[in-house]
């Protein structure tokens, strides 16, 4: 029953942002005075044909889409040369309104949509590696490091951490756990497996098949800066060899410039680290001294007078250490309220105490300061990927922005779609595959079925994608599409020579059945995937 209705709901989606396509091109048709002889919903042969003035209204057998005939499109007959309301005698200004019509459609389909989306509440558009990583550094997108249960109606509970496999060893890589399932689903011995549980506690499973198919893993990969044990290094004795550091001060570390900015200013830092059959531990680790520098010294100001100089290192304010520029910038103008400020200078590895009055206007004293570059000797870090669990997204709302961010994600999206489209049609004509990521009718079938499960707001995400990518498609130079039709319009323009008919229904008829193949090509390749 399900299957049923996942087909249904497919197939009304993808019929509807058709016939909303097509009805772009009939509305823009009739509005210029273009004979519209038939529109269609669904593909033929015609099952029913109602006529109401000059224009059939038709259901055909094939519930997949829809159609417009305009007289003129096919110029092989008298009324399609010599009528006024012809499509080929329309100025071609008109003809190009006519065929970006439809693409017209999808793209405000979307926008409504994704307008709505945004501002109810939906979950962030997540195309790219980049993209999901900025989802990471944002928290809207939920990681853990490991193997975790995402989802689970047996003994496991969403947030338990599988730390070993069955043989007692921590589990490296993703693929050693997909193959570890697949032995248990084969009829393979159920391994006792380590679990850190969401509660706190610890424990062991048996991975039986039937707990296999009654839980959820989305395992998967992420960069992060793994510990080498190093006798002197920053982390010696605190770290062991191995352990991947996950968070410090809370901010999400993949590269190594996330690590130096989060380390930058401060004089020690609470690191999350992912240790092998331990799970996720907290550790302090204090940093080596690194004091903000005077860079300037205005001339006449109150720093000058004081006897401040450049490369005097500022230690603290009226007692109390700062690590920063910013902190110094920022205190500054609030102690100046209480009157003089007393600064703590190292100069030439002597420490000296002066007292500044800063100025009354502004609070400020006058100098130019800089934060050293941190040194923090050897960390003995280095990158790899280890294996995380996708847990989820969490929904991204903008209110009365929501239209601006609908527009700004959809021009991202759009040029995304059309390299990526671009892309399948070069691996198709080489033969190197379908890329990843990219679905025909089975595998949009698929994504239905999946989203269904996650309500409106979800199917409201996926209707607007689809929208978007029909109308992007749609737009490019590629002959049977309407992006082909405009390029020869365009042509047209630029040379003032119109392509002989004869040729370009010969081009657009070779155009049709590439795509045809390519189709095949892509739900071939969907099929595959499902076993």
């Amino acid at each position: 029953m399900a299957l049923f209705i996942t087909i249904v709901v497919f197939i009304v989606i993808f019929s509807v942002l058709i016939l909303i396509h097509e009805l772009g091109h009939f509305v823009a048709a009739k509005r210029a005075g273009v004979k519209v002889e038939e529109f269609g919903f669904g593909l033929p042969p015609r099952l029913i044909g109602i006529k109401k003035g000059e224009t059939i209204y038709s259901i055909n057998w094939i519930p997949f889409g829809g159609f417009v005939r305009m007289l003129g499109e096919d110029t092989s007959s008298k009324e399609s040369r010599s009528s006024e309301r012809s499509f080929a005698n329309q100025s071609l200004r008109t003809q190009a309104w006519i065929v970006v019509a439809g693409v017209a459609m999808n793209l405000i389909l979307s926008f409504v949509l994704l307008t709505i989306g945004f501002w109810i509440g939906i979950e962030p558009l997540i195309s790219t590696q980049e993209d999901f990583y900025a989802g990471i550094y944002e928290g809207t997108v939920n990681v853990e490091p490991g193997i975790v249960v995402v989802e689970s109606d047996q003994s496991f509970k969403s947030g338990d951490r599988i730390v070993t496999d069955g043989e007692g060893e921590p589990i490296e890589t993703v693929e050693a756990w997909d193959a570890m399932l697949e032995a248990v689903s084969a009829g393979g011995e159920a391994p006792l497996v380590q679990v850190d549980r969401a509660d706190g506690t610890e424990g062991t499973e048996y991975l039986t098949g039937e707990l296999i198919e009654q839980t959820a893993f989305m395992p998967t990969y992420l960069p992060r800066l793994v510990y080498l044990e190093q006798a002197g290094g920053l982390f010696s004795g605190r770290l062991e060899n191995g352990d991947a550091i996950i968070l410090v001060e809370g901010q999400e570390i993949l590269t190594e410039a996330d690590l130096f900015a989060a380390l930058r200013g401060k004089d020690s830092v609470q690191l999350e680290i992912y240790r092998s059959k331990v799970g996720k531990v907290q550790i302090l680790v204090p940093l080596p001294d690194s004091f903000p520098l005077i860079t300037y010294v205005e001339v006449g100001a109150p720093a000058e007078a004081a006897g401040m100089q450049m490369g005097d290192q500022i230690l603290g304010l009226n007692g109390d250490r700062v690590y920063s520029a910013e902190q110094v910038t920022e205190q500054t103008p609030l102690l100046a309220e209480a009157g003089p400020i007393t600064y703590r200078i190292q100069r030439e590895g002597k420490i000296l105490d002066i007292e500044v009055q800063p100025r009354a206007e502004d609070g400020l004293i006058g100098v130019g300061l800089s934060d050293l570059l941190s040194y923090y000797g050897n960390l003995s870090l280095y990158q790899t990927y280890i294996p995380h669990t996708l847990m989820g997204f969490d929904t991204v709302q903008y209110g009365w922005s929501a239209p601006v961010v609908a527009v700004q994600e959809m021009g991202r999206l759009a040029k995304i779609t059309a390299v990526m489209f671009v892309n399948v049609l070069h691996q198709f004509v080489t033969g190197n595959g379908v890329p990843e990521g990219v679905a025909g009718p089975v595998g949009i079938a698929q994504m239905t079925f999946v989203t269904m499960q996650d309500g409106f707001a979800a199917m409201l995400r996926f209707i607007a994608l689809l929208s978007l990518s029909l109308g992007v498609v749609n737009i490019l130079p590629i002959p049977a599409l309407d992006g082909g039709k405009f390029f020869f319009i365009a042509v047209q323009v630029v040379t003032g020579k119109k392509l002989s008919s004869k040729y370009e229904n010969i081009i657009h008829t070779a155009g049709f059945f590439f795509l045809i193949l390519l189709i095949i090509y892509i739900t071939f390749n969907d099929v595959l995937n499902l076993f």
